[in-house]
């Protein structure tokens, strides 16, 4: 009995604390605040109310909800002026909460986050009669309250957008209404946590007190006058310095439009220092940044998985600079620094995904090193070349052991091509070659062994050329390499019915060929007019096989076979000299309008071809050709702004000779110069010396130096030839008369310098007593005729 008694006394005990205290009433986020359980009203113009009002919004029930209807307000009015910090709607679309005073004049308006908690104002608002819960839209409203002090801290935020970067990190985190948030950082995963920034009144922080190479753990809590809320889920986060970072647009959210005038979005994907994260700006649009002031530019990186090409402009939209990117994920140089550098453009005609991208102003990692690739070794002469990977130059470098050590034997090369004549035969050498630019030396590549050899291939006219392939003369579908390169291991397959061919510059004697090839095939030899001078069975004997008779006035020389043949080696025999050799060391230097090639000369030149395209690798078209005697071209057809690559042909008796390196550069107008000053020897022909007689002293290219004892008119005619030269007029040569220096039984001697080779000269004046001393005085137009440039060398040197 008494048991029953003390179970319905605790039944009725816990009755009377529920009818006491109902579920719905019981404290929370919603509660606390002015309208707590207050009748809210709702109509389509403030101050008129529609009734009795409704307490669904205040009842501290979230599962209750008040549909005001598209347009109307939810407000009520205070019997005195109070001052609100924060507010918490529970809401299914956007709505605004606004702050009126007694004259229902606007204080504050606030677009409500879609949060289920408690959102500060910036600053607390005073003096506040009337506040308003207004949509433009249908919407369903379940709780709203607003505070003078905020019953509950924010909710907690989440970390989203993060980019590492080279000594410091970057990343956002969601805005959950906060007044302040606190950011916390570990560098063991799980904590314990510092803080290392407080009363954060954004949603973003860069961290610049971490090394590269440690991972720092980051959570990040909300801050309130209630109170600071959990924190959030940690973001795990590596500074490091890569290929990506170091530029002008680390970090930085870049435009995408269509045009420059018309932005239709910003991207941060391409420049968050993450490979993994990608833009897509559709085909024909573009990806760019205008900077402030202007940058000087000398390489970029851009990381994409098809063609693109980097633009650069200046502050009016004049192009500066174009160049196709090379398809690498790897620092590329330009082929000089572009200046006044505003806006810098990545654009593709196609679709494409950019993963990566940066602009530099000085590289801030060497280019990616490079791969030998096709290789050929001949008699006494090796040739490779190596991929392009957008360095600025190139080292070689060759050893005769394998591994190494490798010593220089060539730096700075512009092109990506060598050959090696300071070889002998039957002896490998094993090259590399390194990639430069101003941030460094690149790795070296593997190595290539290449071994030359005077083998029955060679020794002909063919040695090392590329032949041609079509199925006319008149067509060449292709070029080919792999049937001259002394190498059986290679080959190439014309086709039934298809022709290699050569044609020689001039005409040459053939006596003999050698075809190394899989089935039976003919040489054809023809004259300049294409008449056919004679064939003759190739057979399957790789060994050399004379024709009946030497046959002089050859042009062309012809292999062809009626059936599908390989063709590993072939080459013809006779008089005509060596195949012409290939001009080295090409470079370009771009000026205002204006391009200025030098390559090395080649022995027996008889001219150059100089050849150019707007595409790297071509194909190239021929603008212009040089006398033999010149090495030099320069281009003055062309625009500023567009970059031109070129290649330059030796052409001597042996024919044309394949391309050089290719050089490229891209013209432009830096402005005018300084002013420039008098000239204090208006004269050219005037040394500026007084004297009868002057020491000439000349420093050669190659470090000789070289003094004459001279008439003062012979140093003024010298001095005119050397203007004169460097107009562009006279001849490549000045002959020096030795005078009563003919030691021997010469009658005369001369000593001959040439323009290109002369580096410096000084000119000494004196008296030689034969006359008095007399200011210097204009030469005659004529030079004296005993120091004229000579055209014809004498033998007497």
């Amino acid at each position: 009995m008494k048991k029953f008694s003390y179970s319905l006394l605790m039944l009725a005990l816990i009755m009377s604390v529920i009818s006491i205290t109902p579920a719905h009433a019981a404290p929370s986020q919603y509660t606390g605040g002015l309208l707590d359980g207050v009748k809210l009203q709702i109509s389509n113009k403030l101050g008129q109310a529609s009734g009795a009002g409704f307490s669904e919004m205040t009842d501290n029930n979230p599962n209750s909800m008040k549909a005001p209807g598209a347009g109307n307000l939810v407000w009520h009015t205070f019997a005195t002026p109070v001052e609100i910090t924060s507010f918490i709607a529970k809401v299914d679309s956007a709505v605004t909460v606004e702050l009126y005073d007694a004259a229902n004049n606007l204080l504050h308006a606030q677009p409500a986050l879609r949060v289920e908690g408690v959102q500060s104002l910036p600053t607390p608002v005073k003096n506040v009669t009337t506040v308003v819960l207004k949509s433009s839209a249908n919407v369903y409203v379940y709780e709203w309250n607003v505070f003078t002090t905020p019953s509950t801290p924010p909710l907690p935020t989440t970390i989203g957008w993060s980019q590492t970067r080279d000594t410091n990190v970057y990343f956002e985190w969601a805005n959950t209404g906060a007044k302040s948030y606190n950011v916390k950082r570990s560098t063991s995963s799980g904590g314990p946590y510092v803080a290392v920034a407080q009363s954060v009144y954004g949603q973003a922080y860069t961290d610049t007190a971490v090394s590269n190479g440690t991972t720092y753990y980051y959570v990040v809590s909300a801050v309130n006058e209630a109170g600071e809320s959990a924190d959030s889920p940690q973001k795990g986060l590596k500074p490091a310095a890569t290929k990506y970072t170091g530029g002008l647009l680390d970090g930085l959210q870049l435009n995408v439009g269509g045009t420059l005038a018309t932005s239709t979005k910003k991207v941060r994907e391409v420049t968050d220092n993450n490979a993994g994260t990608l833009a897509a700006p559709g085909a024909g649009n573009l990806i760019w940044h205008t900077f402030t002031t202007p940058v000087e530019i000398s390489s970029f990186i851009a990381h994409t998985d098809s063609a693109v090409t980097v633009e650069f402009y200046d502050a009016a939209n004049n192009l500066l600079h174009a160049q196709p990117a090379l398809r690498l994920d790897g620092v590329q140089s330009l082929s000089e620094s572009v200046k006044n550098v505003t806006t810098v453009i990545l654009k593709s005609s196609a679709n494409v995904y950019v993963f990566e991208w940066n602009v530099f102003g000085t590289p801030s990692t060497p280019p990616l090193p490079t791969t030998i690739g096709w290789s050929q070794a001949g008699d006494k002469t090796v040739y490779f070349e190596w991929a392009n990977t957008g360095a600025k130059s190139y080292n070689v470098k060759r050893s005769t052991s394998p591994g190494g050590p490798f010593a220089v034997i060539a730096r700075n090369l512009n092109g990506t091509s060598y050959t090696d004549k300071a070889v002998s035969n039957g002896t490998t050498y094993y090259y590399v070659v390194s990639a430069v630019n101003e941030a460094g030396e690149s790795v070296d590549s593997p190595q290539k062994g290449l071994t030359p050899n005077a083998t029955k291939y060679t020794g002909g006219l063919l040695d090392g050329l590329q032949l041609n392939v079509g199925g006319t003369l008149a067509t060449s579908t292709k070029k080919v390499r792999e049937v001259t390169d002394n190498n059986t291991g290679t080959l190439t397959a014309p086709g039934a019915g298809g022709l290699i061919w050569y044609t020689f510059g001039s005409p040459v004697e053939i006596t003999s060929f050698i075809a190394k090839i899989d089935s039976e095939s003919i040489v054809e030899l023809y004259d300049a007019d294409n008449n056919l001078l004679h064939s003759q069975k190739a057979l399957k004997l790789d060994t050399v096989q004379a024709l009946p008779a030497p046959v002089k006035n050859v042009k062309t020389v012809v292999l062809k076979s009626n059936a599908n043949v390989y063709v590993f080696e072939w080459n013809v025999f006779g008089k005509g000299g060596e195949p012409t050799q290939v001009p080295l060391n090409l470079t370009a230097t771009a000026g205002n309008k204006q391009v200025v090639l030098n390559w090395d000369a080649v022995a027996n030149a008889t001219s150059y071809n100089v050849k150019r395209s707007t595409k790297s690798g071509g194909p190239y078209t021929t603008i212009g050709s040089v006398a033999g005697n010149t090495n030099s071209y320069t281009d003055v057809n062309v625009t500023n702004g567009t970059t031109y690559y070129y290649v330059v042909t030796a052409v001597g008796t042996a024919g044309e000779s394949t391309d050089s390196n290719q050089a490229f550069a891209t013209p432009k107008d830096n402005g005018p110069g300084p002013n420039p000053k008098p000239d204090p020897n208006p004269n050219p022909g005037d040394d500026g010396q007084s004297g009868d007689r002057a020491l000439l002293n000349i420093t050669l290219n190659n470090g000789i130096e070289k003094e004459f004892d001279l008439s003062m008119g012979e140093v003024n005619a010298f001095i005119t030839w050397y203007e004169n030269r460097a107009a562009g007029t006279g001849s490549v040569m000045f002959a020096f008369d030795k005078h009563n220096n003919n030691k021997g039984p010469f009658k005369k001697r001369k000593d001959y310098v040439f323009f290109d080779k002369i580096i410096t000269f000084e000119v000494n004046g004196y008296d030689s007593g034969a006359k008095p001393t007399t200011p210097p005085v204009t030469p005659p137009v004529t030079p004296p005729v005993v120091v004229n440039p000579d055209p014809t060398p004498s033998l007497e040197l």
